[in-house]
């Protein structure tokens, strides 16, 4: 079979299309046949080896961390999936492997798409739809609690908005003054425009942040919060918070962790407000629960450019540059889903 593959860490973003092997499968396991893959932003920093801290991968490695397929063999002890199947997933970000036309995960981390998207619609929800869930699950949100998302129009906010809004809180995002119409069409209460706003001189009294910028925002994101307010972020870097809740890093890695978040502790117990931070995880349980929240609300995500399999260098490429006005797709199978 055919997969997307690089050799070793480097800064040309260089992908190889290689012929390998279709990976069995054990009895918890199931076999996808992928149609449709998803481009994201953690694909540059692994390429690149900026997640060497948390993921130290097995080279030559199969990139891709979101698709929708087929189940084509079932392992003997799944029980909740059966060939023919329609089904989208993350698989683990420390193994990849979306980018090829077999794809074997563990069913745990499977689920059933929504009836109401296509291949290509569903390739592009479980990465977001996981990061919402487990950033409103670790911010422990409540019904009315203010909630600002910088940079929330582009493929995360797409559904994190919307999903947001419907725990009962009130939204503000950021974005290019060209990005105010998506804004409101994905619901937001409220829009900064980046290019003629400080978000720092408009927004106050803020319970919870969810950072998407990284360590050079994170101050001026404090000072939206008020006293106990909470900050996640998604890039800006580990603390203490976050190596005490996963269970499976070594002792060394938690004490690493813990001193590389000292700054961003700090700063947030100088302003009487707390920082976390997040590396998501698959779960089938929970992209389960978003696939009803999505057949219930018709959401669907926005699709900016689609790439044939053979183009997806070019699909790389074009995620690097951070100007996406929604998701960026490979198509893994030729033809229209």
């Amino acid at each position: 079979m055919k997969a997307a593959q690089i050799s070793r860490y480097s800064k040309t973003l260089e992908v190889k299309i290689n012929s390998i092997d279709i990976p069995s499968i054990t009895s918890t396991q199931v076999l996808i046949k992928t149609k449709v893959a998803d481009v994201d932003p953690h694909l540059v920093l692994a390429i690149t080896g900026k997640v060497k801290i948390f993921d130290r991968y097995n080279f030559p490695l199969t990139l891709g961390n979101q698709l929708a397929g087929v189940v084509i063999e079932v392992g003997t002890g799944v029980m909740d999936f059966k060939v023919g199947d329609h089904v989208y997933t993350m698989p683990p970000l420390d193994k990849m492997g979306a980018f090829a036309e077999y794809v074997a995960v563990d069913a745990a981390i499977v689920a059933k798409m929504p009836t109401n998207l296509s291949f290509k619609e569903a390739a592009a929800v479980p990465l977001s739809a996981l990061t919402i869930i487990q950033a409103l699950a670790i911010l422990d949100v409540r019904q009315g609690g203010k909630l600002f998302i910088p940079g929330g129009t582009g493929g995360f906010g797409q559904m994190a908005v919307p999903y947001a809004k419907s725990q009962g809180l009130f939204v503000t995002v950021s974005g290019s003054g060209s990005a105010r119409d998506m804004a409101n069409q994905l619901g937001a209460d409220e829009f900064i425009d980046y290019e003629t706003q400080d978000y720092t001189h408009i927004l106050r009294g803020y319970d919870y942040v969810i950072d998407t910028r990284g360590a050079s925002e994170i101050s001026k994101q404090m000072k939206i919060l008020k006293p106990g307010g909470k900050l996640l972020s998604l890039s800006a870097g580990p603390n203490a918070r976050f190596a005490n809740r996963s269970a499976d890093l070594s002792t060394a890695k938690k004490i690493l962790f813990s001193l590389l978040g000292l700054p961003f502790d700090g700063l947030a117990k100088w302003h009487k407000k707390s920082y976390d931070f997040l590396y998501v995880q698959p779960n089938g349980q929970q992209l389960a629960a978003f696939t009803q929240y999505l057949e219930k609300t018709n959401i669907k995500p926005v699709i900016d450019s689609e790439y044939t399999f053979d183009q997806v260098n070019a699909a790389i490429a074009k995620i690097a540059t951070g100007y996406c006005e929604g998701k960026v797709l490979l198509n893994v199978e030729d033809g229209g889903y």
